[in-house]
């Protein structure tokens, strides 16, 4: 939804003036609360003609490298480097980003005014400024997705979805990676543990869902890594009544096999046949 000067200006005033607060404007402009309170940042920080439309306004190709560059590279939020540069929203920033990873980590200058779209180099496709700063990023993502994902497969016979997912998750987050990009380096490398878009938001859905078992668990987890993987369930359940949980060995059975945690097995003596 887009907002006039005016409707901006009489919501920043109403907050300022405590006539509603951040939730109640959110409701009477019919927008979630990220949005006002986005506004109001903006107009504390830049004053109030921030917030006027200009028309067609003009980014350098310089503008929006420095701005995608603080995000990706320098790790700052999307939300405060957007308030920074005084955007007008910070989905202007967002699609940036996109278009910067889409278009192989090259920022695209487009051609202004209404001959634009038939000015195009003798390919005969948009130009495209290559950026070695861009190849570089994208080389040195792949290589920590590789690395993230091949950890999952050591020691365990195999790969769980969940554990997947919660790997994927990480790294979208610290790498501002899209799950386009990392689903397709995963999907190039059969030999690493694969996971569909449709299974990622499946078990990510039921990954947030509230965990009524969370305390049982990591008493579990304790129990298990203090005594260094030795005990199975059975053990583990008693280690527990004992020191006042109560609870059934089939739930601890259950869970630890949700959490991946398998006693280690002695190995077997050997025993041989003498015959009669």
């Amino acid at each position: 939804m887009k907002f006039s000067y005016e409707d901006k200006i009489e919501m920043y005033r109403k907050w300022k003036n405590k006539e509603k607060s951040v939730i109640q404007l959110a409701k009477v402009y019919g927008v979630n609360v990220s949005t006002v309170k986005y506004i109001i940042r903006l107009i504390e920080i830049h004053g109030e003609e921030i917030v006027r439309h200009g028309k067609n306004k003009y980014y350098p190709l310089e503008y929006k490298e420095a701005a995608i560059k603080s995000v990706l590279i320098d790790g700052e939020s999307i939300w405060s480097v957007a308030l920074e540069l005084g955007l007008q929203n910070k989905g202007i920033l967002l699609s940036w980003i996109k278009s910067y990873k889409e278009n192989g980590y090259t920022v695209i200058e487009r051609k202004r005014g209404r001959h634009g779209k038939e000015e195009k180099d003798d390919t005969g496709i948009r130009s495209r400024t290559e950026s070695l700063e861009g190849r570089e990023l994208e080389a040195h993502h792949r290589e920590r997705i590789l690395k993230k994902i091949r950890c999952l497969g050591y020691g365990k016979r195999e790969v769980r979805k969940e554990e997947i997912a919660v790997v994927i998750t990480e790294l979208r987050q610290q790498l501002k990676c899209s799950l386009r990009f990392i689903l397709g380096i995963i999907k190039e490398n059969k030999e690493l543990p694969q996971i569909s878009k449709s299974d990622y938001y499946y078990v990510t859905k039921h990954l947030n869902d509230e965990d009524t078992d969370a305390d049982t668990k990591q008493l579990i987890s304790d129990v298990y890594h203090e005594h260094k993987g030795r005990y199975g369930y059975r053990r583990i359940t008693l280690e527990l009544n004992n020191k006042g949980t109560n609870v059934n060995h089939k739930r601890v059975k259950r869970l630890m096999k949700v959490m991946g945690l398998f006693g280690i097995t002695p190995k077997a003596k050997y025993k041989s046949y003498k015959g009669d």
